[in-house]
């Protein structure tokens, strides 16, 4: 079996000599057959590439399976390497729904408190607070509700007022300060 590989006859022998073994060389490195049996495949196909190029039959093997571990080993790279970024693509996802969770709650308890007590508001007052927040101007909510401008300035000063009184200066501005920025119509 030491002739040179330059005609088919002798590749076909030495293919069907060393497919199983060089398929079960791959399958050590994979773990998986079907991977095993293409890279195999791979591996004869690149030998009868280049077949013309070996004298000796130990020449052909020994590229047959250095190419076999290269294929394997790169696929082993690009399998850990795959699962490195899958597993930092998992904990991005992990922390943004964390993040997106916490922010939610917040929102959410923040409008139950400011809607708690925008419900203690005497209807109209409470009316023009709710347009307000949907983001319309005084122009827009006296249109909006039908009243005068000024009266719409009036009803907001005191609702702020009370607002203020029943959940402190600092906090109405923040709960506003969120909301504003969520641009809520939901209250």
């Amino acid at each position: 079996m030491d002739k040179m590989l330059i005609n088919n006859n002798n590749f076909k022998f030495f293919f069907q000599e060393y497919f199983e073994p060089v398929f079960q060389f791959a399958r050590k490195y994979t773990e998986n057959d079907a991977i095993a049996r293409d890279f195999t495949q791979d591996a004869f196909i690149k030998l009868y590439e280049r077949r013309k190029d070996f004298e000796v039959i130990e020449k052909a093997k020994s590229f047959l399976y250095t190419t076999t571990r290269n294929l394997c080993l790169n696929h082993l790279k690009h399998k850990k390497i795959e699962h490195q970024y899958f597993q930092e693509v998992k904990i991005e996802d992990e922390e943004a729904e964390e993040q997106f969770y916490l922010e939610e709650v917040t929102y959410q308890e923040t409008l139950r408190i400011l809607r708690a007590a925008i419900d203690q508001l005497p209807p109209q007052t409470r009316e023009v607070i709710l347009v307000s927040l949907d983001g319309k101007n005084n122009n827009e909510i006296a249109e909006t509700l039908d009243i005068s401008v000024n009266t719409v300035k009036t009803l907001k000063k005191n609702a702020y007022k009370s607002l203020r009184e029943s959940l402190g200066s600092r906090n109405l501005y923040i709960l506003l300060f969120l909301l504003k920025n969520k641009k809520t119509a939901h209250l």
